[in-house]
């Protein structure tokens, strides 16, 4: 099942005991909206294409002390509603949670106003919000529930892919710091960063590399979890992979967040090639070939 099918699964849930929840929807369907919108017409409302009035909608919908989500491709709601984002939920602190679909290249043949390079970027410039970024449906299910309980400013960049389940799944303990970490963090060893789709990719190495390489899961980079930066304070050696462009990616953040804890390790930073790509032929060739092939994420970590 589809990330955005799960999460719309449990906001329709809720909507059966709770009826102060607005989906809205800027021209983009799913399977499971269609559910949400037979059942609770009341409570969805179509934008159109038409990102920006969305966000000042949610805003209005915010303030009379509604549970609001709203939900597009991630291109353009990221960029085209920037500003209604930083004016509406961030300036006026609104719990106001964004669903964003299809990050990376995850449109891949649809071009490169349909690629989601740098939403990670520009959504973690704006002030009091959290972003997550999980790999897979069952990290996707308790965002969703977390966000009906405790509504927040949160940006959630689904990807448009179908994401197994990564096993062992993720505790309790796991959500609430923000990230799961698969192997035993030691200061001899190589620390993996990833989020989203491109961590399977990174994890998928595992049976090609020695017990000297640990994989993290960070699906809420935003705020950083200080639990993290603890376990992060003597290890030598990070590589950050993120589907992303180079500025201001989930390896700035690493960064940032660690020196501002005074840890500096080593970081190599893998994401997109610093160009915009313009090329079809499916979201596997693009990453191949621009930079995030698995063989040329291994040859990062063998370089350590």
């Amino acid at each position: 099942m589809f990330q955005r099918d799960i999460f719309i699964e449990e906001i329709t849930k809720s909507l059966k005991k709770d009826n102060s929840i607005y989906f809205l929807s800027a021209d983009f369907g799913a399977k499971a909206l269609d559910g949400l919108r037979e059942k609770f017409p009341k409570n969805f409302i179509h934008c159109g294409i038409s990102e920006q009035a969305m966000l000042d909608i949610a805003t209005g919908l915010a303030i009379e002390k509604n549970k609001v989500f709203v939900y597009a491709m991630a291109p353009f709601l990221s960029l085209r509603a920037i500003e209604q984002i930083k004016c509406g939920p961030g300036l006026m602190k609104l719990p106001i949670s964004i669903i964003s679909v299809g990050i990376g290249l995850g449109y891949a043949d649809a071009g490169p106003t349909h690629y989601a390079n740098e939403d990670y970027a520009c959504i973690r410039s704006i002030l009091g919000n959290s972003i997550y970024t999980p790999s897979d449906n069952f990290t996707t299910k308790l965002i969703a529930q977390d966000l009906l309980k405790k509504p927040k400013f949160a940006y959630i960049r689904l990807d448009r892919d179908i994401t197994p389940n990564l096993k062992p799944k993720v505790s309790n303990k796991d959500f609430y710091n923000g990230y799961k970490i698969f192997g035993n963090i030691a200061n001899d060893k190589i620390i993996v960063i990833s989020h989203g789709k491109i961590f399977h990719d990174c994890y998928s190495l595992k049976k090609n590399l020695k017990d000297n390489v640990v994989f993290i899961n960070l699906f809420r980079s935003k705020p950083f979890p200080k639990s993290l930066s603890k376990k992060l304070k003597n290890v030598r050696k990070i590589l950050v992979v993120d589907e992303q462009s180079p500025g201001g990616n989930l390896g700035s953040c690493v960064f940032e967040n660690l020196s501002e804890n005074k840890i500096f390790p080593k970081i190599i930073i893998k994401s997109i090639d610093n160009i915009y790509v313009f090329e079809n032929g499916g979201r596997r060739y693009l990453l191949d070939k621009y930079g995030l092939s698995k063989k040329n994420i291994l040859n990062s970590i063998n370089s350590f």
